[in-house]
This record gives structure tokens, C-alpha cells and sequence, in this order.
């Protein structure tokens, strides 16, 4: 297949979709206009510079960094269509009308490229009714392409062809979409709504229904449907607030005007509830109001009967959590269709009646069962997709209890299941030779392009084992394993992946194992985070032991004045008293090989590869930092935060951003850029993307930054092999590094000494700040002062024990552990 380059991208409309795809597509490092009609005065491009100007208050904020707007190329229609001639694809995303979208095709089609791909951005309206205001000669290249809100988050993408669309362009585009621009590509049928927004706006009209039918209020429905269900803690009406009530009335309307032999159509209406609610202005999270209104800081909620709104308090029945708390769908789909309460009724209901709507439309709207349920799962974030709660809770089970509602009528519709979901033989759509396609009553596998080769562990559907390569060893806190290859993955198993004693021992040993018999170690977590931190329960326990061990507490405030370390090694907030009862000196033999590991593997003689997704704080960021290499997604949240909790990073990572500093100031002013680190250390700021991590200094340039979160593991171990290619060495130990010294640690303290007395900051805030100042700037020696690397982690160590020994720290991290949220004393 011929490579298909994107140089050049235009999006076709600046409104919400519009300037968020272009938003997205520069996170990508992808050349990118945005098109929108010009303005009636002043700049022409005024209307799409407001629109960009828009993009900046948006949260969650579509861009990796807000630096990335500005490469955003603003156009319009009057004066720059030659442009489009330089862009290798062009998506449309104008508002939801056959009408304007099929002139704006006519105006726009003279100008493309003849191999540009032109794609329609639509949620819904038919791709081969809209390729016909297309000329004929140009219409094998066009075809949907569906985003879905927010397009940086969410992680599908719907590619939809139409009748004369090449199999190679799409093959093209697909390739370009999973793996330059992160997502997953669902192909969907041209059907109205495609496949995401055809079942998930029916799982939400199902909920509606059935809400009514059992006369309970919006709070008590979301309290029931959101992480109870593995659904996103929206749930059902926050999340039409979330997409606004307009936008889902659209989607609705469409069903209604173009479904009209769906057994379902009936219920394709909105109750007048919703009418009144528009009618109102009030359209959701954009408005500031719709089914429900920040007040203060109290949340209220519509009220059905009286039109008011009130305090949402709703509150589950404890029998019914019991069971929404039970893991096993199996189990927990059979309480609730035995359970005679409301609330469980109305669970069953709505599960009956979308895997009923599941089983009938699949043949006509997807390829086979696993397009389904991942479609649903990356466009609408639920954990299982439909057919996966289904088969996880007895196939011919729920067959047997949809069939018995059906005939008691108490179905929406009551249109029997079809044949092939009623097979006796059937245990379930997904398994080994694939997922279930009723078309050609067929299993079909997972697709053949290259592009998939680059997911070595690609999001995997019930039915679908994962293999985990081929143990080196294993302990309870971590796994040393191989591919086939000399590349070494190792992988924590505690909870959040969280940094212990035990996890310690286990990278030190995975150092030397790699060393002796690999090229290469890999730090990767089969699942997210790739580590959260801090064990702080562990931690406060062996505080708590140490009070009570006959005055053991004082001895080690009193060792915390006194303490000399001497080994390279470190602490961050990790769990570093799980072993720490007995006395002491095995508290600081822990604290010290925590800065130990780090330096391991900053110095390991083979390259060691951090590849990060999801949250990296704390001790999992120091471990980051000492790695030959960082490999994070663009969703990789990573940041030191000990402050949090009254502590300072103690795992190398004060040493290291002091070391960096002084490397960027290259013999001139260490201030200055001290100054950033000790803000983003001492703020325990934490980078919301990995752009903004390397603008940060969390990342180095070198760093690489990935998309697709499912390349992670196939890009950190290519980015081994391409350190090995050129003989890899660790680098020399840096004995003469420049510091800030005694100067800059005043400057610092006269600062915070303001924010202090504006009542900014509180004393131990102070302390805390006064301590990080302390060991970023190499401590009270003369500015230029060099020092080695060593006296800077004994510097983080007895900051970090002194710091344990205070009430005040004692309290913060209890207080974190009983309520997840920082305490200010």
C-alpha cells in the first residue's frame, strides 16, 4: 500500500467540534487550518480567532498546552480556499444540516487536491445522502469520520464509508487516525447515528423510560448508573448536561425522522420535561443550568412535580448496593432481576431492554459484536460494552429472562430476540477465532492492518486472554518479564501501583537482572496509572507503630537532627515504613534505598525506558526522571506532590531538577531557572498533559510523547533499540555540579515570607517551602558552589525525616488517607 502522508489537515468550521478536532490535531503535531465564514467587519478571520480565543476557557482543556493553539492557522471562505489545494485531508464539521453542508461541499470542491481525502465530521446524517452534493469523479474519496466530545478525551473514532468509497483510502485513514492522531477506529455502517450514538442515545432513552416508570428523580438515577455500573461517574442526565440538552435533542430528532420501522420508534421522543427545559435556555453545563444547577456550592437537581429545583440528596437503598457493589455480573445481574425494590427493577429494566435493542440492530449497524461494544466503551466510557455484560452474566440466562419479559409484556418492544442470539448452543459473541458477525453468521478477528502490529496488548473484550510474555521472576509487589526478545518489561502488581519496600527491592533486582541477561528494562503497567506514588496507609502505620514502641517516636525525631546518609539512594512518600517497626535504622536503611533505585536506574549499564501513562506522582515520577529515557502518553499526568502531605520529594527528585537546572544554565544565572522548579515542586503542580510535563521540566526534550496509548509499550521498546544502536552508555557520574547556594535560599524565603504574612500560605507551608529551597539550592554554602550528587540526596533525606517527625505533617497525611484531599494547617 502506498504511504498515505498527512502534511496538511483543514477542519471546515470553527464551532465546538470544529476548533476542538483542529485542537486536536495540532496536539499531534499535525499542520492545521481552521476554517470558518468571515467575519461581517474588522478582521475577516474575526469569527474564527473568537472561536480560538474560546478554546482557551474550555475545560478539560482541548489542547496538550496552551502553546499549541497558536499553531492552529485560522482561515476563512472568501479569502483562503486556495489553500485547501496544499491539504491532504479535509474534514468537515459544520452544524448538523444536509442543506449547508452539501453547498459548502460544492463551494470547497474545485479547490481539493484530486488525492485529498474529504470527511464529514456528522453524528449522524447518512454519508451516502451528503456524498451526492459531491462531484461524481471525487466521491471515492470521500467518506465520515466521527469525533466524538471532547476529541483530545474520548477515544473513539467512527469511520463510515459510502457506497463508492476505496477500501485503500480508508485502510489510509484509519492508519493515520489510530496512530499519528491516538484514537480507536470503529468502521460503522451508514446508518442514522452510526453505531455508538445509536446505542448509547437509546441506553439513555431506555433509563428515561423506565425512570418514569418507576417515579424516580434524576439524582437517584445517576446515583444508581454511574461507576456502580462501570459507567462514568455522569452517569445518565450529568452527562446530558455534560453534551447539552440542544446537541442531544438533535441526535434524538434523528432517530425519530429516520427510524421510523425501529421497533423503538415510539420512545424516539423527548418528554415535555425536556421541551421546557430548552424552551427555558436551560441546555446544560454550557447554560450554567439544565436537569441540574450549581447553587453556592450545593448541587440542585430539576424536580419533576413542582418544576423547582432542589438539593440533590438522593440516596440508594442498602440492600440495592449491596448488590451494585458485587464485581460478578453474573451475580449481580441475577440479585437485581430477582429483587423486587424500585431501584433494582428499574436496573434490570434498562439492561434488558438495551441488550434486546443490542441483539436486533447489530446485523444492520456494525461488522460484528466487538465494533459494538468498543464503540460504546471509547465513545461513551463504559468499563464493558453491552454484549460483554450480557455474555459475563450467563448467555442463555438473560436470554431466557428477556424472553419471559417480552412475552409478559413487559419489554419496550415486543419484537422476539433474533434467531442467532437464541441459538442454545450460543454462550456468548465474543472468543478466541473473534467476535460474532450475524451478516455472515460468522467470527470475525481483529483487524489485519500494520498498523495494529503496534499494539502488543490492544484493549481486549471479554473473551480475549491476554498472554503477559514469559516470567524472568516474580514477588508480590512486582514481575520481571520478556516478549521473546532481549527487552526486560517490568510491571508492579500493588494497588495503583504504588512504590513499596517490596517494589523497591523488586526494581533493584530487575536492574541487575537486565543488566546481567537483557539490552534493555522497560517499566510498564499492564494497566493505568503507571504508578500513583505514594502507599500512604503502609506509611502512617509504621509512624503510628513508632509512637507506641516505647518511645521510639522521639528516638527517631531526635535521629532525624542527627542522620547521615551515606548511601545513593532516596525516598519519595512511597511506602517506606511497611518494614520500619523495628527500630530506627531500618526507617532510614528504607528511605535510603528508595534514593538508591533511583540511582540505579539513572545508572544502569543498559538503558532503562519509563513508559508512562496516566498518573506518575510522586516516587513513580522520581523513578521517571532517573530513567535513560520517558515514554508517556499524551494523557500522563506527572508531578512531584509530596508538599501535599507535608513532605518534599526525597526519591532523588529535589537532586535531580537542582541538577537539571544547573545543566540548563550552563555556567551562567542558576536562579532564574531554579526559581521554575522550586515553584512546581514547592505548588506540588502537576503537569495535565505530557506537553505541558516537558515545558514543565518533568520531561526532557530527548523524552518521547505517544498518542495512542495502546503504542506505548511497542514505542519504549523501540526507543531501547535506538539506544542500543549507538552503543549505549549511561552517563558519568556528576561530581562538580553548580549550585544556588545560601543567596537564592534567602531570596527564596523573603518571598514566601510575603505570601506568609498575606496569609497566602500557612507556617508549615513556610517550613515545608524553606526545606525544598534548601536542598534545591545546595544548602548554605556560597553561590557556584559545586557539589556532587550525593551531597544533594543527603540533603533530601534529612529534609524529608525532619519533616515526618512534625505533627503537623503527621496530620496532613492522615488527613489524606481519611478524605482524599489535601489538608492546609
Amino acid at each position: 500500500m502506498k504511504r498515505f502522508n498527512v502534511r496538511k489537515v483543514a477542519v471546515l468550521g470553527a464551532g465546538v467540534m470544529g476548533a476542538q478536532i483542529a485542537a486536536h490535531l495540532v496536539n499531534a503535531n499535525v499542520e492545521t487550518l481552521l476554517f470558518e465564514l468571515p467575519a461581517k467587519e474588522g478582521d475577516p478571520n474575526g469569527n474564527v480567532n473568537k472561536a480560538l480565543a474560546g478554546l482557551k476557557k474550555l475545560e478539560p482543556a482541548p489542547a496538550a498546552s496552551p502553546e499549541k493553539l497558536t499553531y492552529i492557522q485560522p482561515a476563512n471562505y472568501d479569502q483562503h480556499l486556495e489553500k485547501l489545494r496544499e491539504c491532504d485531508l479535509v474534514i468537515e464539521a459544520i452544524a448538523e444540516r444536509m442543506d449547508w453542508k452539501s453547498d459548502l461541499y460544492r463551494k470547497v470542491a474545485p479547490f481539493l487536491s484530486e488525492n485529498a481525502i474529504f470527511a464529514t465530521n456528522t453524528s449522524g446524517l447518512s454519508i451516502n445522502k451528503l456524498a451526492e452534493a459531491f462531484p461524481e469523479n471525487l466521491r471515492h474519496r470521500f467518506c465520515g469520520i466521527h469525533f466524538f466530545n471532547p476529541p483530545r478525551y474520548m477515544h473513539l473514532v467512527e469511520l463510515i464509508p459510502c457506497k463508492g468509497t476505496e477500501t485503500e483510502l480508508l485502510d489510509q485513514l484509519e492508519t493515520f487516525l489510530v496512530s499519528t492522531v491516538g484514537k480507536g477506529v470503529v468502521r460503522a455502517k451508514d446508518t442514522p447515528n452510526f453505531i455508538a450514538n445509536r446505542i448509547g442515545v437509546f441506553s439513555m432513552l431506555a433509563t428515561k423510560h423506565h425512570a418514569e416508570a418507576f417515579n424516580l428523580g434524576f439524582d437517584m438515577v445517576d446515583a444508581l448508573t454511574g461507576r456502580y455500573l462501570g459507567r462514568p461517574k455522569s452517569a445518565t442526565f450529568r452527562t446530558l448536561d455534560v453534551v447539552g440538552l440542544d446537541v442531544f435533542a438533535h441526535v434524538v430528532n434523528t432517530m425519530r425522522e429516520n427510524l421510523t420501522e425501529d421497533p423503538w420508534h415510539k420512545h424516539f421522543e423527548l418528554p415535555g420535561w425536556f421541551k421546557y427545559l430548552v424552551d427555558q435556555g436551560a441546555l446544560g453545563q454550557k447554560t450554567k443550568k439544565g436537569i441540574y444547577q450549581k447553587i453556592g456550592k450545593e448541587i440542585h437537581v430539576l424536580d419533576l412535580h413542582s418544576k423547582q429545583y432542589r438539593v440533590s440528596d438522593a440516596k440508594v437503598d442498602e440492600g440495592v448496593k449491596d448488590i451494585l457493589r458485587e464485581r460478578d455480573w453474573a451475580t449481580k445481574l441475577a440479585a437485581l432481576h430477582a429483587n423486587q425494590h424500585p431501584q433494582a427493577q428499574f436496573l434490570w429494566a434498562t439492561f434488558r431492554d438495551v441488550f434486546h435493542y443490542c441483539a436486533l440492530q447489530l446485523e444492520s449497524i456494525a461488522n460484528n459484536a466487538r465494533d459494538l461494544d468498543l464503540a460504546v466503551r471509547w465513545g461513551f466510557g463504559w468499563d464493558s460494552g453491552p454484549f460483554e455484560i450480557w455474555q459475563a452474566a450467563g448467555w442463555q440466562q438473560v436470554v431466557g429472562w428477556i424472553n419471559a419479559d417480552i412475552a409478559a409484556g413487559k419489554a419496550m418492544a415486543n419484537t422476539p430476540l433474533p434467531a442467532w442470539a437464541t441459538d442454545i448452543a450460543r454462550v456468548g459473541v465474543h472468543g478466541k477465532q473473534g467476535s460474532y458477525a450475524p451478516a455472515g453468521n460468522s467470527w470475525q478477528p481483529r483487524s489485519s492492518l500494520p498498523v495494529y502490529l503496534r499494539q502488543l496488548y490492544p484493549d481486549a473484550v471479554l473473551g480475549e486472554t491476554r498472554q503477559y510474555g514469559e516470567t524472568v521472576f516474580e514477588t508480590d509487589a512486582v514481575r520481571l518479564w520478556h516478549t521473546g526478545d532481549n527487552i526486560a518489561i517490568l510491571s508492579f502488581k500493588t494497588k495503583m501501583h504504588a512504590v513499596n519496600n517490596e517494589v523497591l527491592d523488586g526494581v533493584l533486582r530487575a536492574v541487575a537482572e537486565a543488566e546481567a541477561n537483557f539490552s534493555a528494562l522497560v517499566l510498564w503497567q499492564t494497566e493505568t496509572p503507571f504508578s500513583a506514588g505514594a502507599h500512604l496507609l503502609q506509611l502512617m502505620q509504621g509512624v503510628q507503630e513508632s509512637k507506641q514502641g516505647g518511645g521510639m517516636f522521639d528516638k527517631l525525631k531526635q535521629a532525624a537532627t542527627r542522620v547521615k546518609f551515606t548511601a545513593a539512594g532516596g525516598g519519595g512518600v512511597g511506602d517506606l515504613f511497611n518494614a520500619a517497626t523495628g527500630n530506627v535504622p531500618k526507617v532510614e536503611e528504607v528511605v535510603a534505598k528508595f534514593q538508591q533505585v533511583s540511582q540505579r536506574l539513572k545508572y544502569s549499564q543498559v538503558p532503562t525506558i519509563a513508559a508512562v501513562d496516566g498518573l506518575a506522582l510522586g516516587g513513580g515520577c522520581e523513578f521517571a526522571i532517573h530513567c535513560a529515557r520517558t515514554v508517556a502518553t499524551l494523557e500522563s499526568y506527572i508531578g512531584l506532590v509530596e508538599v501535599g502531605v507535608g513532605l518534599l520529594p526525597a526519591g532523588g527528585g529535589c537532586k535531580e531538577m537542582a541538577q537539571r537546572a544547573a545543566a540548563e544554565a550552563r555556567g551562567g544565572d542558576i536562579f532564574p531557572i531554579l526559581k521554575r522548579y522550586f515553584q512546581i515542586i514547592a505548588m506540588g503542580e502537576v503537569a495535565k498533559s505530557a506537553e505541558m510535563a516537558r515545558e514543565m521540566g518533568y520531561l526532557r526534550p530527548s523524552d518521547r510523547i505517544v498518542l495512542n496509548r495502546f503504542e506505548l509499550l511497542h514505542i519504549a521498546k523501540e526507543e531501547a533499540k535506538a539506544l542500543n544502536a549507538t552503543a549505549y552508555r549511561p552517563l558519568l557520574h556528576q561530581r562538580q555540579i553548580p549550585v544556588a547556594g545560601s543567596t537564592s535560599i534567602a531570596t527564596f524565603k523573603a518571598s514566601m515570607i510575603n505570601m506568609l504574612e498575606g496569609g497566602f500560605i500557612s507556617e508549615h507551608d513556610y517550613n515545608i517551602g524553606c526545606r525544598v529551597a534548601e536542598t534545591l539550592c545546595g544548602g548554605d554554602v556560597e553561590a557556584g558552589s559545586l557539589v556532587d550528587e550525593d551531597w544533594l540526596l543527603d540533603l533530601e533525606r534529612r529534609n524529608f525525616m525532619e519533616l515526618l517527625a512534625t505533627d503537623k505533617t503527621q496530620a496532613r497525611i492522615e488527613h489524606m488517607l481519611k478524605n482524599g484531599k489535601p489538608l492546609r494547617n
